[in-house]
């Protein structure tokens, strides 16, 4: 089984303000910590994203 991480990610403004929408991010590694703010994550994800909760799924190889 492969362990891959769900990321609920949310667009944060530079006023502090934030998005109305959360969006999923996708990733086989445990780079993010809940709560922290990240710049630019990929295609899809522009400006500043705050991490707003975590969980793990249970690939079958």
């Amino acid at each position: 089984m492969i362990q891959q991480y769900v990321y609920s990610v949310i667009r944060e403004y530079p006023d502090g303000s934030r998005g109305k929408r959360e969006k999923k991010f996708y990733s086989f590694k445990n780079s993010l910590v809940v709560g922290g703010l990240y710049v630019h994550l990929g295609k899809g994800f522009p400006g500043m994203q705050r991490v707003v909760r975590m969980i793990t799924q249970e690939i079958p190889e």
